[in-house]
């Protein structure tokens, strides 16, 4: 298969709003939370006389900032002296994930101390800038709460008299919890109408791909640093359901290596290995009760996980430039015979990367242990695949192909050769 002509590097803007995204499906509770604190940020960073990109480093730092999990407004505290637990382990997590994410590394520090107080911050042994964007986060993040809490009038708005009393919150808080200059010019922006009239997510969404470009928007991301993305953003599902993310996982790793069996180039191997990674993000706007249902499903029920399919055909085709990872991905749950979801392809509409995608996500499905069954032993995992594919649902050379190298395919899908993960509820097999 010829992939001279593909390009499977990442729309990097759009992938950062992806995450923001992802993160508010995940937390019902606080809407566009990573918008708000995105656009807040850039509008101070803007007004404080920053240079452009670092100004956009603060609105991406915005929009990821609880990538190491959210948390409720009702139970963080607005002006904390001293973050420890869940509020601290949130802020390690996220800088985690970032430093294993080479094209988003230099966002780890500042997202690590985005719930420092200003007047520990300033002592630390970090750089000015990193310094200066986790203040701005964490000045912007408790904003936005403050905006959340505080009283609106019966159109939406802040009246002058609540305006003001967010105003004095900031000013009380400023040379110990927030940096006292951004603290000024942060409540000169407080009192003006339009700051906050443009605080509407489309207004986000335009103002941001709308931003000049900056040298960090204009470098390549190649094929590698483009997997290691899909791999932050997949790992954030982990946060709405562990068992979806190392599904996932699995389906890569057996995309891969069955795509090494049939001889594909190693870009095509990689290819696959990002479309298992993501194959399955649309779930992150299925229901939980849906999602995590242990058992048979309603009609119902099973005409809304059938959305999943759809819903990661739209989240990737904002996001990645190759039409093939596209088509691989939301082709996963089509059949040969016309009897698969969303649009019923038949076989000639589905080429083989398609079909090996296919194969990996079914055999994965049934080895899989899950908290109300244990995961079916390999022989008889095989022969439900088999029949699918005497069925004329499934590509019968990649069935071959597995069954020749069954036993290490068997090792990758149940996961022995990686961590020990703990699993939540999951739907029955063939069900998803």
């Amino acid at each position: 298969m010829d992939m001279s002509g593909d390009d499977a590097r990442v729309n990097l803007r759009q992938a950062l709003l992806g995450i923001a995204q992802a993160l508010d499906a995940i937390e019902h509770e606080v809407p566009y939370h990573g918008y708000n604190v995105a656009y807040i940020a850039y509008r101070c960073a803007v007004f404080m006389g920053w240079d452009e990109e670092q100004a956009q480093l603060a609105f991406s730092i915005g929009l990821m900032h609880d990538c190491g999990g959210t948390q409720s407004t009702n139970l963080l505290p607005l002006f904390p002296h001293c973050l420890t637990g869940s509020f601290s382990r949130h802020c390690e997590k996220g800088y985690m994930l970032l430093k294993e994410c080479q094209p988003l590394s230099c966002f780890a520090t500042p997202i690590l101390y985005h719930h420092t107080p200003w007047q520990e911050l300033r002592n630390l042994p970090l750089s000015d800038t990193d310094k200066q964007l986790a203040s701005l986060i964490f000045l912007a993040n408790r904003l936005d709460h403050l905006y959340r809490h505080h009283k609106k009038d019966k159109f939406g708005n802040l009246s002058a008299v609540e305006k003001k009393a967010i105003c004095d919150e900031l000013i009380h808080h400023a040379d110990t919890v927030f940096e006292p200059n951004m603290v000024q010019h942060m409540t000169e922006l407080v009192d003006k109408d339009d700051f906050w009239f443009a605080m509407k997510p489309r207004y986000i969404e335009e103002m941001y791909f709308r931003m000049q470009p900056v040298p960090f928007f204009s470098g390549r991301v190649d094929l590698d640093g483009t997997i290691e993305i899909a791999e932050f953003f997949a790992k954030i599902v982990d946060a709405k359901s562990s068992f979806t993310f190392q599904h996932s996982l699995k389906v890569a790793q057996l995309a891969q290596f069955i795509s090494k069996q049939l001889g594909y180039s190693p870009k095509v191997q990689k290819m696959l290995y990002l479309t298992g990674l993501v194959h399955d993000i649309g779930k992150l706007y299925t229901p939980d009760p849906v999602l995590h249902k242990a058992g048979k499903l309603t009609s119902e029920e099973y005409t809304c996980i059938k959305s999943h399919a759809t819903d990661t055909r739209f989240i990737l085709q904002a996001i990645f430039r190759s039409q093939r990872i596209l088509e691989w991905a939301s082709n996963h749950h089509e059949r040969l015979d016309g009897s698969g979801y969303p649009l019923g392809k038949m076989a000639d509409q589905l080429d083989r990367p398609s079909r090996i995608i296919a194969v990996s996500d079914v055999f994965q499905a049934l080895t899989q242990s899950r908290p109300y069954r244990a995961g079916m032993p390999l022989e008889e995992a095989l022969g439900i695949v088999r029949s699918l594919v005497d069925n004329n649902q499934l590509d019968r050379e990649i069935f071959e192909c597995l069954e020749r190298h069954s036993h290490e395919c068997y090792q990758l899908s149940i996961g022995e050769q990686g961590e020990i993960i703990d699993y939540v509820p999951a739907l029955t097999v063939g069900e998803k």
